[in-house]
Order: C-alpha cells, then structure tokens, then sequence
C-alpha cells in the first residue's frame, strides 16, 4: 500500500519587508488564516497521533471501509485482597492483572470472556525449577501475605463483562485461592475452579451459549463450563480432567451447536497413546459438551488455529503446511462437523487440505488465523516475513464465500516499511471482516531505520464489509498508549518476542461493535532480565462513521493538532 507523502513548505516571515501598510497586515492575516483553514481542513476526520496514524480518506482505499470509535481502554482486574503494593508492579498498575497472550470469546447475549497465561516467573521470588531455568529455589505462591506474587488463584486468568466491556470481574468459582503449590495440588483433588492448576486456555461458546473454558496442564487439561454470562459454574465440584494424556503448549478450542467441542492440540510430538499416527497438531472431537473425547487423528502441519459455525455444521483448521521455512497456508474443512475421526487414525470427515495462499518466511510463532460466519465466509490471515525477523514484514489474507470451496488471496499489507504481528480476523453475520495486529511502522516519525531502538508497537485494526481480492483495508491505531518500545538488546539480539505470541477479537452478535482483549508491558520485571511486567486490556470500538479514539486517563495525552512556532506556518500538499 502506497503511503502518502506531504511536501512541507516553511513559510517565515521575511522582516525587511515588514511594514506599518495595513493592507498588508490585514493580506497577511488572511494568508495565515487561510493556510491554517486548509491545514485544518486537510486533518479533521483523522485520528493523527504522533503522526502514526496517516492522513487519508476511505476514497483511497478500495473496498467499502468499516470505521469505529474507540472507548477508552480497560485494563483487567486482580481481586481487591491480593492487590500487594509490595510485589513488585510499577506504581499505578497492582490492581491490574498480570498476564499475556489473551484469549476473548463472546455469546449470543453479548457477554464477553478473557482468559491469559499467567506470569509463571511472578509465583514468588524464587522458583520449583530453579536448578534447571536458574534463580532461587523455592515453590510457587498465589494472592500470599508476604510473597511478591502476581497470581489471585492457581488456574488461569478467566475475566468476565456482563456490560458490552464497560466493567470486568471474575467467573462464578474463581474466587482467590491463596497458598503454596501444596494448596494448589490439595485443591485439585478436592476443589474446581480457581483452584485447578492452569497456565494458559482457551475459550469458545456453543450454540445454546454454553461457555466452555479449557485450561492446560501442560501435561493433560482442564475443563471449566459456565451459563448465564460466567455466572453460574456448572462442571463437576472437582476439577473436570480431560484425560487425553497429551503433553499441550498451547490450546484451540471451537464449539457448535449443543454441546459439540472442537480441541486443537500443540503437543509437538505424538502423544504416547497414539503411536500409529505421527503430527504435531492434534485433533480431539467431542459430542458430549465434554469427556469423552475421540483421540489419536493427526493434522500434520505447522502452526494451526481452528473455527466453526455456531449452528452450522462446518469447522475449518487453517495452518502451514509444514514445520518450515517456506511452503503455504493450507485450510482442512469438515462439513460435518468433524465427525469420525477416532479412536485411530481416520480422515473421517475431514477433506483434503486446500492450499490458500504462500509462505515465503517464517515469522517468529505467527500462527496463520482462521474464523467464520453462518452464512458461508470463511476468512484466514497470516503474516509473512521474506526479509528475516526484523525486515519489513508483509500480511497476508485469504477470502472464501463458499465454506472454503473456492478461494481468493492477497497481499494486505499495512507498511510500506514495518511489522504487522499476529494478525486475528473477525467475521460479521452481513460480511463485515475485521483484522487487528500488533504494529510497528519503521516510519513512524519520518524515520528511515527499521527494527531499531525506541521504536514504538501499536494496536491497529481496521474493518471492510464484502471485502474483494485487493481490497484494502485502511488499518488506524487503536490504543494510543504504546505498547512496548523496543529496547537496545532486542535490536542487538534480533528479538521480536516481547508482545508474545497472539491476542484475539470479536465482533458482537448484533456486528454493530468489536472488541479486542491484547498485551500491554508496563516497566521492568522484578525477576526476569530484559522483560517487562504485561498486563492484559480489552477495547471496544463502535461502528461509526469514520474512525475516532480516546486518549488513556493515566497516560501522558498527546495533542491531535501540531503546534507552530509563531514565525512558522507549515502548508502540506500530497503529491
């Protein structure tokens, strides 16, 4: 995408031939009036925000542009008494939760829900692992008197708004559960809810609104259901294992109709029950809103996500095609539901795999995502890096109105120099299609240097209705507050990581607003060299006529207009 270059004129006032002539102070003024006019004019309708977001108009872009005003953004509670002004977090952010890599989902009645990992080095000062990752030995704590932890309980984060966004608390049984890790093992046996041991989750809603919330083990998982907006709890009083013994990094989930599950697993190997297939990924199928779950189908692949429609029958896995370098992006459809896929190894119903578009890098853990509608759109995006890590990187997006039977792919790209991280779509009963990333625009400032000390990454997003093969879509900032500058030792190190490795959208069951939760780091990590303490914020933007943001209450504001010496006038022209 072409960017759009002012040509600035300076106009000082030349003082030789100043004079006591009225009508040439009262031309002048006009002059100075009139050059400011344009100038104004030239602005109003855009968001400039430390001249990141670019001065233009949806009649530049091609495609029925979708805008939205942007509330202020929240950032997501920790329970009143395991706030510890001692533990460690900057000052103005210990009631903030601390966490990373969100995930949002959303029902039919609007209520909102957000899990994130959890900060596994800010259980305490030390460590149970510390001969092998280094620190001091010592066991893991949640909401303790005395220990710096950031954790309320032992599972992970689950938020819950009830009000569109407006407010967050906690879902029904996440209570805080404080105590060592001989807590959280004695809680396991004996409890649910917050006291399952969790690191990361997923989210995803059926059909009758049914939330299901897995959390993972690491070695096996945990289920957490819920009705009535996370308020009423209704998995079994002890926590609800899903007994599929694969060791998981990270997990997808997808639910339908009533009670159909759809798990995704990362185990990185073939788990130990399932030594006739091999994969990285595998798929487990659930009818029962729960265990039992089919085991042991394999969607060999690189790095996948999962969707499927809420009533229909379709679900669809995007990912690379392989564990390398280069190749494409492949979709895998079931029509059906993904039914017969185990025990053993069988298709099933699932079809072949239909290359979308290509990959001609291999972006730091940039999963290539997949969503859906009801009536047949199926949209994926992908970023690509054919420059390295830290080159100019490019975004990809593939567009299906048929349930993935034929398909159109491009290159949308936001940057003509920058990095568009983890790109996540969201999909519209009427086609609107929205696509956020985590940006960095090697211009910003009129620099011409790439991935370079204080550069500053953004929240962007921008939305189209019917979007078409080249299509543009005319991303804006979202947050004004950065949200993370890179440091001198990711640009010696090349380390592109510190906005970790994806955060998730929504669009409301009405598609008249959207929502994103994502990452924010805030100052030094008591524990960790050269990271930083995150924390997790949601954003809602209405439909609107064009696109508007507000400045954070608690951050320094940045003024929208640029101020002029009084001997400067600044006229602008694109060319």
């Amino acid at each position: 995408m072409a960017s759009q270059v002012l040509e600035a004129e300076l106009i000082e006032p030349n003082n030789s031939e100043l004079s006591d002539n009225s009508s040439n102070i009262a031309l002048g003024g006009t002059i100075a009036v009139s050059i400011m006019f344009i100038l104004l004019s030239a602005l109003i309708g855009s968001s400039i925000t430390k001249d990141l977001n670019p001065v233009s108009s949806a009649d530049e872009f091609e495609g029925e542009q979708v805008y939205f005003s942007w509330s202020e953004p929240e950032y997501m509670p920790r329970h009143d008494e395991c706030i510890d002004p001692n533990n460690g977090q900057d000052e103005g952010y210990i009631g903030y939760g601390i966490g990373y890599e969100p995930s949002l989902s959303i029902d039919s009645e609007g209520n909102l829900f957000v899990t994130a990992h959890k900060d596994l080095r800010w259980g305490g000062e030390g460590n149970p692992f510390a001969p092998l990752i280094g620190g001091s030995l010592d066991t893991w704590y949640a909401c303790e008197d005395g220990e710096m932890t950031s954790w309320d309980y032992w599972a992970s984060w689950f938020w819950i708004s009830n009000d569109g966004g407006e407010t967050w608390g906690h879902g029904e049984n996440f209570e805080p559960t404080p105590g060592n890790l001989a807590n959280s093992v004695a809680g396991s046996a004996t409890g649910a809810g917050s006291e399952c041991l969790g690191d990361e989750g997923d989210i995803a809603v059926d059909a009758n609104d049914v939330v299901y919330y897995l959390d993972t083990t690491l070695e096996d998982n945990w289920w957490h259901k819920f009705t009535d907006g996370g308020n009423t709890y209704i998995s079994p009083p002890v926590c609800e294992r899903m007994q599929t013994m694969a060791a998981d990094d990270r997990p997808w989930v997808a639910a339908q109709g009533d009670g159909i599950i759809h798990y995704l697993g990362n185990s990185g190997a073939s788990p130990p029950e399932c030594s006739a297939d091999v994969g990285r990924y595998w798929y487990y199928h659930s009818e029962s809103g729960g265990a039992p779950f089919s085991q042991c189908y394999a969607m060999p692949g690189g790095w996948s996500t999962i969707s499927s429609q809420n009533d229909g029958p379709y679900v669809f896995v995007a990912q690379e095609d392989a564990d390398s370098a280069s190749g494409t992006v492949q979709v895998r459809v079931s029509p059906e539901y993904g039914r017969g896929t185990g025990p053993g190894p069988d298709d099933g119903t699932w079809l072949e795999p239909v290359a979308v578009g290509p990959r001609n890098g291999n972006c730091p853990e940039g999963y290539p995502v997949v969503n859906n509608n009801e009536g047949g759109m199926v949209v994926v995006t992908w970023a690509d890096c054919p420059n390295g890590n830290t080159g100019p990187w490019e975004m990809n997006v593939a567009v299906s109105y048929d349930n993935g039977t034929n398909w159109s792919n491009w290159n949308a790209t936001p940057f003509d120099r920058g990095m568009a991280m983890y790109p996540f779509v969201s999909i519209t009963e009427d086609n609107i299609v929205s696509i956020a990333f985590y940006g960095l625009d090697f211009g910003q400032n009129n620099s011409q240097e790439g991935y370079v000390q204080g550069k500053e990454w953004y929240l962007y997003a921008g939305a189209l209705k019917n979007p078409m093969e080249n299509d543009t879509w005319d991303f804006r900032i979202v947050d004004p507050t950065p949200l993370h500058k890179v440091t001198a030792y990711e640009e010696t190190e090349g380390d592109t990581h510190a906005l970790h490795d994806f955060f998730e959208t929504v669009m409301s069951p009405e598609g008249d607003w959207m929502g994103i939760a994502y990452q924010e780091n805030v100052g030094e990590h008591p524990f960790e060299e050269n990271e930083e303490q995150r924390y997790i914020k949601f954003v809602r933007g209405d439909i609107s006529v064009s696109h508007s943001l507000k400045d954070s209450s608690n951050q320094t504001k940045v003024s929208k207009i640029p101020w002029f010496e009084p001997n400067q006038l600044i006229l602008a022209s694109r060319v």
